[in-house]
């Protein structure tokens, strides 16, 4: 999955601060959809990765019970600048019980559970 979140994450679009974010949402059924960080450059409209990837799976018809698992990477070295992640998207898509991988260019690695979320990335 590694691998996957770093081709996506060359697909990444954030021109003022380079800080960009890849992720990939797994369905129960095994199916997979990711999406990337796109901002623009009037510094207020962001589509977060986690959210276009959830986003793509609605959009394909899956609903809230049928989430297993997202995994995100940050684009950068340090894996506490996914303390920008879209927390309200995932929690309200994904089951507490849920697990969100984390990952930095570094392939540093966080596990944490979705009822977790909150108090973990910061």
């Amino acid at each position: 999955m590694i691998n996957e979140l770093e081709r996506l994450l060359s697909n990444a679009h954030a021109p003022h601060d380079a800080l960009c974010f890849s992720s990939v949402v797994v369905m129960k059924d095994g199916q997979t959809f990711g999406g990337v960080t796109i901002k623009n450059n009037i510094f207020r409209d962001a589509i977060y990765a986690e959210q276009a990837a959830i986003a793509r799976a609605v959009a394909a018809g899956y609903k809230k019970k049928d989430f297993d698992k997202i995994y995100i990477m940050v684009g950068s070295n340090n894996i506490n600048d996914l303390k920008y992640l879209n927390k309200d998207v995932i929690i309200e898509f994904m089951e507490p019980s849920s697990l969100v991988y984390l990952y930095d260019l570094n392939r540093n690695e966080k596990i944490l559970k979705v009822g977790n979320l909150l108090f973990n990335i910061y």
